[in-house]
């Protein structure tokens, strides 16, 4: 009776010290998951009111529309500002250089990074992100399969001062109902000897920009940025990184490099890029792409070359007599294949700002998996690629455009000099499609001058005429 009560305790011993085991697990799990709570992170703010300011474009018109639900939540309300492209950034740098603290975080173009960073105009995020008070430990950006593309957008040096608001590129728009009709691609294999597509390199652009030239009728084979303004360079990179050129000689956007924007392919590219005007509406020197975006949307150009965060405005009916008739692919192959940019807009928190760390909570809850779904199928660019594997977002006719070229994207600088050097390469640019210069007489200057701008961080790698 003995040896059986010793067998049953020890029996219902080990039971209980399983049980006991499990009951830890599970009581870590569960604390663990509710060790961190929005809520409660942010009851230190709650009444506070945090501003930003960013481009107005859909995909912050979808951030604005959600915000809501982060002040349900939190008690902190968030007043979104929205301006023109060139206007936000020219608030922003007031702002930073007075030191008002006007804004409590800022959504601005990557380009900008360096100037901020060396001008101590913002804060690393590595002091919010190592804060168990305020970060989300669901939130690893460190660990995500987008590192790369977020560290390109938003880190300096390797240290994190941003997380990208988007991650954009520009890709090929064309007119997928005219690719189809039946008249125009007899007409258009009767005359180039090859069935009408969606564009695969330069040579089909240009055939089909020609062929579908009819200024009797308006209508304009494509539609060139041609205005002196940044909307001009960005536009140019395209045509710039498919020749298989560049402008400096450097793998990362802070580092500087050999200059070669005058190299043989980058005046290569810069001559094709001019003998697309002659296939634009008359007035596309003064087209930003606001203006050919709006030429699209009115039903005046077969293909142009665009932002994929302007994509929804172009598919929703309510604002483009051409959705449901669009196709979308990455950039023409040229001698330097199918390519793409790096660009996108980062969250960034200023020195200055009132209210450092409820910024910081709503940057981190906009980054969550749902809210970002939610912001991309109502006109967002996330830049999480998990968000473009759901089924709804693969529903969207440009998502895939977006991906792929995102994925063959190419850096640009980021370093502290970055706008004045974009300043001298659009007034080279304008300069040459206005007539005034040759290609290479505007990229030879260019290259001139931005030796000037950085010195012996940027030698020049080819001759000047």
């Amino acid at each position: 009776m003995k040896r059986f009560t010793v067998k049953k305790n020890r029996k219902w011993f080990r039971i209980s010290m399983i049980l006991c085991s499990l009951a830890t697990v599970v009581l870590m799990v569960f604390g663990q998951a509710q060790a961190w709570d929005l809520k409660e992170a942010a009851t230190p703010y709650k009444g506070a009111t945090i501003r930003t300011i960013g481009e107005a474009l859909p995909p912050l018109e979808a951030l604005d529309k959600i915000k809501e639900k982060f002040t349900r939540v939190t008690g902190i309300k968030v007043v979104v500002e929205q301006y023109a492209h060139e206007e936000a950034v020219d608030k922003v740098m007031l702002d930073l250089n007075s030191r008002t603290g006007r804004y409590d975080f800022i959504i601005q173009p990557h380009r900008e990074l360096g100037r901020f960073v060396e001008n101590k105009h913002v804060v690393p995020l590595s002091r919010f992100m190592n804060d168990p008070k305020l970060r989300d430990p669901n939130f690893h950006p460190e660990k995500e399969i987008y590192l790369n593309l977020w560290n390109e957008i938003s880190w300096y040096g390797g240290e994190p001062y941003g997380f990208p608001f988007t991650a954009i590129t520009m890709f090929l728009w064309y007119r997928a109902d005219l690719v189809n009709d039946p008249t125009e691609r007899a007409g258009f294999r009767a005359k180039y000897g090859y069935d009408l597509k969606g564009p695969q390199n330069w040579k089909e652009y240009k055939d089909m920009a020609q062929w579908f030239t009819r200024p009797d009728k308006g209508f304009y084979g494509t539609a060139i940025q041609g205005k002196r303004h940044v909307a001009l360079w960005y536009e140019w990179l395209n045509f710039l990184y498919s020749f298989n050129g560049d402008i400096l000689e450097a793998d990362k956007g802070y580092k500087y490099g050999p200059i070669i924007i005058n190299s043989p392919e980058a005046v290569a590219s810069l001559d094709y890029y001019k003998s697309l005007v002659k296939y634009s509406p008359s007035d596309t020197l003064n087209y930003d792409w606001d203006g050919a975006m709006a030429a699209m949307q009115q039903n005046r150009i077969f293909e142009c070359i665009m932002w994929n965060d302007a994509t929804y405005a172009v598919e929703d009916p309510q604002q483009s007599t051409v959705a449901g008739k669009m196709g979308f692919d990455m950039v023409p192959q040229g001698e330097g294949g199918k390519v793409g940019q790096v660009e996108g807009w980062t969250y960034l928190v200023p020195a200055y700002s009132k209210n450092k760390e409820a910024a910081y909570l709503f940057i981190q809850w906009a980054l969550v998996y749902n809210n970002q779904l939610e912001q991309h199928l109502n006109g967002g660019a996330s830049p999480r690629p998990d968000v473009y594997a759901h089924p709804e977002v693969k529903k969207l006719t440009y998502s895939n455009a977006a991906m792929d070229t995102n994925a063959a994207s190419l850096p640009k600088a980021t370093f502290p000099e970055s706008p004045q050097m974009t300043d001298i390469i659009v007034l080279a640019l304008s300069d040459a499609l206005a007539g005034k210069k040759s290609s290479k007489e505007a990229l030879d200057w260019a290259a001139l001058e931005i030796h000037k701008l950085l010195g012996d961080k940027a030698p020049l790698k080819y001759p000047v005429d």
